[in-house]
């Protein structure tokens, strides 16, 4: 969460004057009793016009980076944020994804059904995502991480920039980057294998 509240903040610091007010305005829309800050009532007010109603409770605790128990601006432009750029909930579990997930490929790709986002916990729990499966009619199983996933659409899995690919370096140096590159291969092959 801390990763999106400075992301929230960057942009809102780099925005615009325009832009700026428009956020003061969207937090002052929640704050409908005028304290500066949104509490649960004036949150979940919000969620229910908004169409929300389904997001967890415990989100909000989340968000309360502070736990006074109420929003300040920087916490509600963090669920602003949020919920513009990371609408993912986990298929599974229905926690909202905020961090590192996985997403079926197979759906990701296909722009006529939606994603099947899974959070690390179910996506390793390979029982308990395959009894809901069998539940949710999903039979896919080739899945990334979304980092994976973004680079791989770019079309590539490494980074020219890592280290660990410049040349020199000794034998232990040489043997390091054999290695990164017959990893690569079988990560590649079973990424294939799985196509099929």
């Amino acid at each position: 969460m801390d990763e999106l509240h400075q992301a929230a903040s960057a942009y809102y610091n780099n925005g615009s004057p325009e832009i700026q007010q428009l956020a003061w305005s969207f937090f002052q829309s929640m704050d409908t009793n005028c304290d500066s800050q949104v509490d649960w009532n004036e949150f979940s007010a919000f969620l229910y016009q908004s169409g929300n109603q389904w997001i967890s409770p415990s989100f909000f605790n989340d968000l309360d980076r502070n736990h006074d128990g109420a929003l300040d601006f920087m916490e509600v432009l963090t669920f602003y944020y949020i919920i513009k750029t990371r609408s993912f909930w986990c298929s599974v579990c229905g926690i909202c994804l905020t961090g590192l997930y996985f997403t079926c490929v197979e759906c990701f790709d296909n722009v006529n059904s939606n994603t099947y986002d899974l959070c690390p916990r179910c996506y390793e729990s390979k029982p308990e995502r395959q009894r809901y499966n069998q539940q949710s009619d999903h039979h896919h199983a080739y899945f990334m991480d979304n980092h994976m996933l973004l680079r791989s659409k770019r079309g590539g899995y490494g980074s020219a920039n890592l280290a660990i690919d410049s040349p020199g370096g000794g034998p232990g140096r040489t043997r390091m980057r054999q290695t990164m590159k017959a990893l690569d291969t079988a990560v590649n092959v079973a990424t294939l294998c799985s196509i099929m």
